[in-house]
C-alpha cells in the first residue's frame, strides 16, 4: 500500500533510511531532528513492513514560464530485500499524480551516482542542472583586496539571496530554506562564511571539511571568491579548498515537467546532497 507516513512510522523510516544511506550518522541524525517530516514521505508498506519510499520536499522553481511549485525527490530508497519489485517506479508514479492534482509543475532530484541519470531517464527526467568545481591552493602571500571575511547568520539571509543565481532554471529559497542551510552547516560542517567590501556583502561560501587538509565551499559565489577562498584557507590552515558553483561541466540534477515546458540547463544545489 503505497501512502504518506505517520508519526508511529518514524521508527521504521529511520531503519530504513539507515539501511540504504549507510556510513553519515552525524548528518542521519540531525536531519531527523530538524528536517524530516512524515507528510510528505511517501512510503510503500506491505504486511506491515516498510518497503520503500521518498520524500516530496516542496520547492518554487523559476524558469521560462516563471515561478511555479515543483516537487524535489528527496532519499529515495528501497529495503534490500524488496528491490527488483518495482517498488520505486509505483511510487515515483504516483508522486507525480500527488503533483499534477496539487498543480506542481514538475519533479526535480539530484541522483546518488552517475549511473542513476540513466536509470531516472526512464521515468521521463532529464539532465538540467549542473555545476562547475575547481581546487584552489592556499597561496604563499596573501590576497590584496578592500575588504574582510566574517562569519554570516540568519541576518545576511537578504544579502545571501541577492547573490545567489535566480535568473533562468533554478530553484528558489525561501527564508526558511535558508536558515536550515545556515544551521546545518553551523552544526555540521566549517560554517558558513562571506566576503565583505565597503558595507556590502560581495561573495559567500557554504563550507564543509573535506579531509584533514581540504575544505570545500559546496556553494561559493560573487565577485571576490578568490579573495574568500584564500581568507578561508588561511583561517583554517588548510592547504586546498574545493570550490563548487553554478557552471555546466558536472551534471547535478534532473527534472520532469508534468506538462510541455522545454527543458533549459541551470542550476541548484544545497538540497541535503
Amino acid at each position: 500500500m503505497i501512502r504518506f507516513a505517520e508519526q508511529r512510522d518514524f521508527p521504521a523510516v529511520v531503519d530504513l533510511w539507515n539501511c540504504c544511506f549507510p556510513g553519515d550518522e552525524t548528518f542521519t541524525a540531525w536531519f531527523f531532528a530538524h528536517s524530516y517530516r512524515p507528510e510528505v514521505t511517501l512510503v510503500d508498506e506491505e504486511d506491515g513492513v516498510l518497503c520503500s519510499m521518498l520524500q516530496m520536499l516542496p520547492y518554487q522553481l523559476h524558469d521560462m514560464r516563471g515561478v511555479r511549485p515543483v516537487t524535489y525527490i528527496y532519499g529515495a530508497c528501497t529495503a534490500p530485500a524488496c528491490r527488483r519489485q518495482h517498488r520505486m517506479d509505483r511510487l515515483l508514479a504516483r508522486s507525480f499524480e500527488l503533483d499534477r492534482q496539487a498543480g506542481r509543475a514538475a519533479s526535480v532530484l539530484i541522483p546518488q551516482e552517475e549511473w542513476l541519470f540513466d536509470f531516472y531517464d526512464q521515468f521521463g527526467y532529464q539532465t538540467a542542472f549542473y555545476t562547475d568545481s575547481t581546487i584552489v591552493s592556499r597561496a604563499d602571500t596573501p590576497v590584496e583586496a578592500d575588504g574582510q571575511m566574517r562569519r554570516l547568520t540568519e541576518a545576511d539571509i537578504p544579502a545571501l539571496r541577492a547573490l545567489c543565481p535566480s535568473d533562468g532554471l533554478c530553484l528558489l529559497r525561501t527564508d526558511a530554506d535558508w536558515q536550515a542551510q545556515l544551521a546545518l552547516f553551523d552544526a555540521l560542517g566549517y560554517g558558513v562564511y562571506g566576503w565583505e567590501s565597503a558595507g556590502h556583502l560581495t561573495a559567500y561560501a557554504f563550507v564543509w571539511q573535506d579531509g584533514p587538509d581540504k575544505l570545500w565551499a559546496q556553494e561559493i559565489c560573487g565577485a571576490h571568491v578568490r579573495q574568500l577562498a584564500q581568507s578561508l584557507l588561511r583561517k583554517s590552515g588548510t592547504r586546498q579548498i574545493r570550490l563548487t558553483g553554478a557552471g555546466m561541466t558536472q551534471k547535478l540534477g534532473c527534472i520532469r515537467y508534468h506538462d510541455d515546458t522545454p527543458v533549459e540547463t541551470g542550476y541548484f544545489n544545497l538540497l541535503f546532497n
